[in-house]
């Protein structure tokens, strides 16, 4: 299923659904003014405004959806864009495709699980390591553009120390007690 959005100018409105990119696309052929371009290999869609007309409607399988060059900024093109999204009501019995945001990061949603699990299992890693050193550790910088990390100090002091982001490299991390040593090594 894809989602029909129009963009512009830091407005945007889902329109409407379809079962298929093909049927959105004969939608979109419909409206006064479309426009599909070529850009660096790119496909790039838009509606010329300037091309629509003050009022119309555009009737699809019996929907009329009603257009007008009132709703958008005339002196600018109105971007097309496709959402493809899961149809949850077709039987599936598989991990939906796309992916999901955990914290700064993009993962595919077959390896989302198995991401989050070895994540959370170094961070308890790299943790107990620290704590078992002589650390306080804490976790810091959730929703930040680097994403979340781990923050340490020692006991009884008051200056945290960043250690690392809890990244898709942290999760690379073969040795993580190596890694934190040598982590604080170059902190000192």
């Amino acid at each position: 299923m894809v989602i029909l959005e129009l963009y512009q100018n830091h407005y945007s409105k889902d329109l409407a659904a379809f079962d298929s990119f093909e049927e959105g696309k004969a939608f979109v052929a419909q409206i006064p003014g479309y426009t599909l371009e070529n850009e660096d290999g790119f496909e790039v869609e838009y509606v010329n405004t300037k091309h629509l007309p003050d009022y119309m409607e555009i009737v699809f399988n019996g929907n009329i959806v009603p257009l007008s060059r009132f709703s958008f900024n005339s002196e600018e093109n109105v971007d097309i864009i496709w959402k493809e999204i899961p149809n949850l009501s077709v039987k599936n019995d598989k991990v939906i495709e796309g992916d999901t945001k955990v914290d700064a990061y993009v993962v595919n949603n077959d390896e989302v699980k198995a991401y989050i699990e070895v994540r959370e299992d170094k961070y308890c890693q790299a943790k107990d390591f620290l704590e078992g050193s002589g650390y306080e550790v804490d976790r810091s910088y959730f929703g930040s553009e680097d994403g979340e990390a781990i923050v340490y100090r020692k006991r009884d002091t008051e200056d945290w120390h960043f250690l690392c982001h809890l990244d898709p490299s942290f999760v690379e991390i073969e040795d993580v007690e190596g890694y934190v040593k040598e982590a604080m090594e170059e902190l000192q």
